[in-house]
């Protein structure tokens, strides 16, 4: 059981009642950027938003006495070096880039509200607020005098929600921290991630169909579906989609605009989602309303689209370590009679890749589709005896009063990217929300954290820092 010196604790505490307001403000200065991550934008590698980011952190560490390495926009990181001759390196990993803002608000998406006890905004939980945690656990042991014998090194990437482009280009130019924690998922201690899987599926849809659109990011379950559909009137097709739930149909020029709302959530967490692009193609395809081949290519996104776990994709892969993979499609577009739809799959960490990707294909094709793989990353995997994972994992327990088990998830990480690193919070597996289901969560509009959970995070990087300063 791990137990800290109890008037370092008090001292802990103190800190962060006196720095929560100037806490808050930093977190609102980075929520105010809209830093979604964008290629070919001059000459920063993300886009001009995801630099200004970097360039407000920057500013934000300079304030209480640290200087941020600009990577060339890749990302930046802040070293604090160790008292000892031949240090190791421990690492904080955050990322400021966040995903696109989406529709549907409450408040204000590039404010941090703080209300009732919960601040809202873009980046709050994923990941801008986690990025602020560690910059104050080094800023607490700046202020209080705190010397480690071994280096800390805090990472701010900007790609984590577009590739992870950032990271591998940190790994390949600088020195890699011997041990990371990532500041990205929930406490006590993630010590496996699913394998990734990106691919699309492509084929001729010419008929009737003229647009079939949804979502915009591959990690991201849309909401919102809306096809345009010719050839049939709004009388004719109001009949047809008599009934259908999250349906509504009106009038757009010549054509009939058929839309389908869901419920958005991480690609990896699909409990509780609606696909908005399977509540459409399901309508489409049951009613009769498309003609030639636009009938069979929806029908076909339909089958693939059925259900979030992979059966309908011909992958249904599981394992007793991390549970059943995940296959979303997300993104669908249109273009010229074909119809494309992106995949995001994430698969059990004893599966093999090759054999979802193989598996995966076959389906595809079978239903007249041509199969097109994008990125494929490795599973990442901690063995449970880690010895590092129980002394993290008391730390935990400590701050948070209760027990955590350590998990695995489906969810993607830097983790995945790094020779070293776990999952380690700052959330909790049963924070609370405020808001309907659809809102508050990550990559959902109202996107909320409890101030608290933050400020236990702040408290907990002190403290794993100093142990595992003590025992690397």
């Amino acid at each position: 059981m791990f137990q800290p010196d109890e008037k370092l604790v008090k001292k802990i505490d103190q800190w962060i009642e006196e720095n929560t307001d100037a806490f808050v403000r930093d977190l609102d200065r980075l929520v105010a950027v809209p830093s979604i991550a964008r290629t070919g934008e001059g000459t920063y590698p993300f886009g001009e938003d995801c630099a200004k980011v970097l360039d407000v952190a920057t500013k934000i560490a300079a304030e209480y006495g640290f200087t941020v390495e600009n990577h060339e926009y890749y990302c930046g990181s802040l070293l604090v070096k160790g008292t000892k001759e031949e240090a190791k390196r421990m690492g904080l990993f955050a990322h400021l880039d966040v995903v696109p803002l989406g529709e549907d608000w409450q408040y204000p998406p590039l404010t941090c509200t703080r209300k009732d006890g919960f601040l809202i905004g873009r980046g709050v939980g994923d990941n801008k607020g986690p990025g602020v945690c560690g910059l104050y656990a080094l800023r607490f042991l700046k202020e209080q005098n705190i010397c480690l014998k071994n280096d800390v090194v805090l990472y701010l990437g900007l790609s984590e929600e577009t590739g992870m482009k950032d990271i591998e280009y940190f790994c390949r130019t600088q020195q890699v921290p011997d041990f990371g924690l990532v500041t990205d998922t929930n406490f006590p201690v993630c010590y496996g991630e699913k394998g990734l899987i990106r691919a699309e599926a492509r084929c001729q849809a010419e008929g009737n169909l003229i647009s079939f659109q949804a979502g915009s990011v591959v990690n991201v379950i849309p909401s919102k579906a809306e096809a345009l559909v010719g050839e049939v009137t709004l009388e004719e097709a109001e009949r047809r989609l008599k009934g259908k739930e999250r349906i509504t149909v009106s009038q757009e020029g010549t054509f009939v605009k058929i839309t389908a709302s869901g419920i958005s959530r991480h690609a990896a967490f699909p409990e509780g989602s609606v696909n908005a692009v399977y509540v459409l193609a399901e309508a489409l395809t049951s009613s009769g309303i498309l003609t030639g081949m636009s009938h069979e290519a929806v029908r076909g996104l339909m089958i693939l689209t059925g259900d979030d776990y992979g059966q309908g994709a011909g992958i249904p892969f599981e394992d007793s370590e991390s549970g059943k993979l995940t296959c979303i499609g997300s993104v669908v577009q249109m273009e010229d009679g074909v119809l494309s739809v992106s995949f995001d799959v994430r698969y059990p960490v004893t599966t093999k890749g090759e054999e979802v990707e193989k598996a995966f294909e076959k389906q595809v094709s079978s239903l007249g589709f041509q199969f097109e793989m994008g990125e494929s990353s490795s599973p990442a995997y901690v063995p449970l005896n880690h010895p590092y994972i129980p002394v993290l994992s008391g730390i935990c327990d400590y701050v948070q009063g209760k027990h955590y088990e350590p998990y695995t998830m489906g969810g993607g990480t830097y983790s995945r990217h790094l020779p070293a690193a776990i999952g380690f919070g700052p959330g909790v597996p049963d924070a609370p929300n405020p808001f309907e289901n659809g809102h508050g969560q990550g990559h959902q509009p109202d996107e909320c954290v409890p101030l608290d959970m933050l400020l236990k995070g702040v408290k907990t990087y002190i403290l794993a820092l100093m142990e595992l300063d003590r025992i690397l």
